[in-house]
């Protein structure tokens, strides 16, 4: 092995710096640096002489190791949750949101399904009974979707975020509260009686028709219970919340409907409400106490007049919350349904993305094609499902690229002069790089690295372009040197280009 130089002795075949830096160097400032450089360069070449006299040994040992860190993308993990792709581990947010998980608990967990309608027309306003009467046709769809896993039939009344149930001493009341326990459902159309269409369930008392929230008066049905339970607790408990009449005591954005309250104010009239002006403020669920909904969590693109009134709005919004996976899998572990078929968490998530996906499916297949409207379903499944597709590899796409690179290697490199060709090396260059490539990725998979959008896509053509730059450089400055140069003098590669190499190794280590 070449002995490297004593401090303040260069190589014989040293290259001299311009002589702008000679005064540097005879005063000391630049010896230690240039020394330095001096050293691993000899250990380098020493290092290339060494694996030239075996090379054979080295090129299958390098190969052979090679192939089996790229066996290790069998195992490569895709990172899609976004809370891991963009918060730091350990940092501020990261901190605060294990905080947040641990104080308020499993429970404060849903996941949200928006149905958003905008019209064709841009500008037009949508505050207006017809446009929420689409809204209502939408949502209403989308709040009838089933889906069929594990033999059962999963619906929105099944999988909804509910606040909580609350314990009644009748045993009667209990019973007939939790099948009506509405949904929590952030919509402009609980301001008016059409909201309670959105609400599933029903109850049955003796003598009188299924009780749904379309028909459900808590006052008068207190009033007509009172003489056979005793419902003190009960009807406390409405007063708290502020149920007051439920939905049957707001207008009807169509009072021409047969079934139609005739609580509702404008029953009588027949007089279709002033949207703008019963969206004002916002609107309530069934709970005027815990549950307003805001003006900005309904509608978009709002205009007021100078007294800060609601004029007019661009957008109409609802918002379905469903339950986390493990809210799910709590509620139904043990339960009677679910007994036969092995329930799990992931079963539970299973039933969730099933419902979200068909959720958005139908949801914009609601209106026909020539409505007014037009209506786009969002849901965190379809979220994942963009990430999914733009974080898979297309294995179309990579191998098309390295064989573009293959063909213009061989190409640019080939000369009529078989001494002086180097296709060959050209085509060995691009095909070592693709195996670096997949070693590279493959021992990341080993090691537990999770993978994104960014290793997928855009990692193994940076890599491609850096590596066979190498080539080119390694190949030119071959070229230059005459035949017979010893390799101790052969011309290096210039110092631009070895400045490109670091500029762009630096974007590959951002990537």
């Amino acid at each position: 092995m070449a002995r490297p130089p004593p401090l303040g002795e260069l190589p014989p075949g040293y290259t001299p710096p311009a002589r702008s830096a000679a005064p540097q160097i005879l005063a000391g400032s630049l010896q230690a640096p240039l020394w330095l450089r001096a050293y691993f360069q000899g250990l380098l070449f020493s290092l290339g002489c060494g694996i030239q006299r075996h090379c054979g040994k080295v090129l299958f040992l390098g190969l052979l190791a090679f192939g089996a860190l790229a066996l290790g993308l069998r195992v490569a993990i895709i990172e899609t949750d976004l809370e891991q792709l963009w918060v730091e581990a350990g940092s501020r947010v990261s901190q605060e949101l294990q905080y947040t998980k641990e104080k308020l608990g499993e429970e404060a967990a849903y996941t949200s399904q928006m149905l958003i309608q905008t019209p064709r027309q841009e500008g037009e306003n949508v505050l207006t009974p017809e446009a929420l009467g689409l809204h209502l046709q939408a949502a209403l769809t989308a709040s009838k979707v089933q889906v069929s896993l594990y033999g059962k039939s999963w619906d929105l009344n099944k999988i909804c975020y509910k606040s909580g149930v609350p314990l009644i001493e009748n045993g009667m009341i209990e019973r007939m509260i939790e099948k009506l326990f509405p949904c929590v459902i952030l919509t402009p159309l609980d301001c008016f009686w059409e909201g309670a269409k959105l609400q599933g369930g029903s109850a049955y008392l003796p003598g009188r028709p299924d009780i749904q929230w379309t028909n459900l008066d808590p006052e008068q049905l207190l009033e007509e219970l009172g003489p056979f339970a005793s419902l003190e607790g009960f009807r406390e408990l409405l007063d708290k919340a502020q149920v007051g009449q439920a939905y049957v005591g707001r207008p009807c954005l169509h009072p021409d409907d047969l079934h139609c309250p005739s609580s509702a104010p404008n029953h009588h009239s027949r007089q279709a409400p002033n949207v703008a002006q019963e969206l004002s403020g916002g609107c309530h669920g069934f709970s005027h106490k815990f549950m307003h909904w805001q003006e900005e969590l309904l509608l978009g693109g709002m205009a007021r007049d100078p007294q800060g009134q609601l004029l007019r709005a661009e957008a109409l919004q609802s918002t379905f919350l469903l339950m986390s996976p493990r809210q799910l899998y709590e509620h139904f572990r043990g339960d009677y349904q679910t007994h036969d078929i092995g329930w799990s968490e992931e079963q539970a998530g299973t039933v969730l993305q099933a419902w979200q996906r068909r959720f958005v499916q139908l949801a914009q297949e609601a209106l026909p094609g020539n409505a007014s409207q037009q209506i786009h379903a969002f849901s965190s499944t379809t979220l994942d499902d963009i990430l999914h597709a733009f974080s898979e590899v297309s294995a179309a796409r990579v191998v098309g690229g390295y064989l573009l690179m293959l063909a213009y290697a061989c190409v640019t490199m080939l000369r009529w002069d078989c001494a002086q060709s180097q296709g060959a090396v050209g085509l060995a260059g691009v095909l070592l790089v693709a195996l670096a490539v997949a070693s590279g990725l493959g021992l990341c998979a080993l090691l537990g690295i999770a993978f994104n959008a960014a290793t997928t896509q855009v990692l193994p053509f940076l890599a491609l372009g850096i590596g066979v730059d190498d080539i080119f450089l390694l190949a030119h400055a071959f070229t230059e040197a005459p035949p017979g140069t010893p390799l101790q003098v052969r011309p290096r590669p210039p110092a631009w280009a070895h400045l490109r190499q670091c500029c762009v190794g630096a974007q590959s280590l951002l990537v």
